[in-house]
């Protein structure tokens, strides 16, 4: 393996997240230390941040946030302006696509820049997919009581700030992790230690890794994630999904009959 003065890439990025520096220059440097290690995992994370993710790829959950939909229109009283409505006000066929969770797929520094261009409001309305489609089915079958000319989700740039905290943070876990697991002198992880720690912070899978140094050598320890834990938290969930399901079609079941009564 090539060697590079002790610290590195990796010591620039520790360097770096501790002096507050730019995410994108951060991630672009996390970029250049996948390729000298020659890890596709770092430099795929790092470029999906930068870039932005397509509409197909699997997007982290920390990327999603909650966020009301809301209309601006005019109705016989008068003009309306972020009002919120719910899902279930929508058309039929896009009430599974369109809800109240709003998926950032941009790239951090377009990001970066709703935030800064909204400091003033606090707010960013961001557009559904095929948003202006649908008010324009919307208003063709008076869907609502009045004329739309707007709908997006109303989301608070303290959220959208705290989806770019979120990245900052796992990039400070991803250069721990490769710290943790890169034996002393040894300035770049492994191709295979590269790709566990992605795992381990990004798609929450494998094993912790750490290197112990003894007076004999190195000694590698893995912490496993807890089986028992890993088993409540599934039935929680499931337990969880199971009663917001139910709560969901008995609210339906509500709605109809006060519609027909």
């Amino acid at each position: 393996m090539s060697t590079k003065k002790v610290g590195g890439l990796m010591g620039d990025i520790e360097r770096d997240l501790l002096a507050d520096k730019p995410l994108d220059a951060l991630l672009r440097k996390l970029i250049l230390l996948g390729g000298n290690a020659g890890s596709p995992e770092l430099r795929a994370w790092a470029s999906q941040e930068l870039r932005g993710y397509d509409n197909d790829a699997d997007l982290p959950s920390y990327r999603t946030v909650n966020a009301p939909l809301q209309i601006d229109g005019a109705v016989p009283g008068g003009i309306i302006q972020h009002q919120t409505i719910s899902s279930m006000d929508l058309p039929d066929f896009a009430r599974d696509e369109i809800d109240e969770l709003v998926h950032l797929r941009m790239g951090v520094g377009e990001i970066h820049s709703m935030v800064e261009q909204h400091k003033g409001d606090k707010l960013v309305k961001l557009q559904p997919p095929g948003a202006a489609l649908l008010v324009s089915y919307m208003n063709g079958t008076q869907q609502m009581n009045g004329h739309i000319t707007a709908l997006y989700w109303s989301v608070s740039t303290i959220a959208v700030e705290g989806v770019l905290s979120q990245i900052r943070t796992r990039l400070a876990e991803l250069i721990a992790e490769l710290r943790s697991g890169t034996p002393q002198g040894q300035a770049l992880p492994t191709p295979e230690q590269a790709a566990n720690a992605v795992n381990v912070v990004i798609n929450g899978r494998g094993n912790r890794v750490s290197i112990a140094q003894a007076a004999n050598g190195s000694s590698v320890t893995t912490q496993p994630e807890a089986e028992e834990g890993k088993r409540f938290w599934t039935t929680a969930r499931l337990i969880g999904a199971g009663i917001v399901g139910l709560a969901t079609i008995i609210g339906t079941i509500l709605a109809v009959l006060q519609f027909r009564f």
